[in-house]
């Protein structure tokens, strides 16, 4: 088949490729992983703009969207916090001062993303692109954000 994609045994479905069941490869993680933290380094610094915000703030709904299932109500206010932490940050800016951090916010996003790191390092690429895909959703939608209130 040229899709790449091979039909499952239920219903004539396509399933997932031997490619689509493997983590990301790991020069991908990396790269990814030095984007986000480079980021951060630029926000905390005060040297960064709206590229690095944009960037942490895919970091953050990318994390939330590749979460486990069943997660504790504890680990969703992780990911609502680190929205809120980048939310501040561009309201500052709004107001005319630069794009920083205090350094509680730093400690909140740096959790989340070593969360993602290991989440980009274990999960199937098929998970990864999921994620993406209601990323996208998300961002030509209407919501203020995927990540529920508790």
């Amino acid at each position: 088949m040229d899709s790449g994609k091979r039909l499952s045994r239920k219903g004539g479905r396509a399933g997932l490729t031997k490619e689509m069941l493997l983590p990301l490869p790991a020069e991908k993680v990396r790269s990814l992983s030095l984007e986000h933290h480079l980021a951060l380094a630029a926000i905390r610094s005060g040297h960064g703009d709206s590229d690095q915000i944009s960037c942490l703030l895919k970091a953050v709904y990318l994390a939330f969207f590749m979460r486990d299932a069943g997660v504790s109500e504890a680990q969703i206010a992780q990911f609502r916090r680190a929205e809120q932490v980048l939310e501040r940050c561009i309201e500052r800016v709004e107001r005319g001062e630069r794009w920083w951090l205090l350094d509680t916010e730093r400690g909140v996003l740096e959790r989340v993303l070593v969360l993602h790191d290991e989440q980009l390092a274990a999960v199937p690429t098929h998970r990864y692109l999921a994620a993406w895909t209601q990323l996208r959703r998300f961002i030509v939608g209407a919501m203020r954000s995927p990540i529920p209130r508790l």
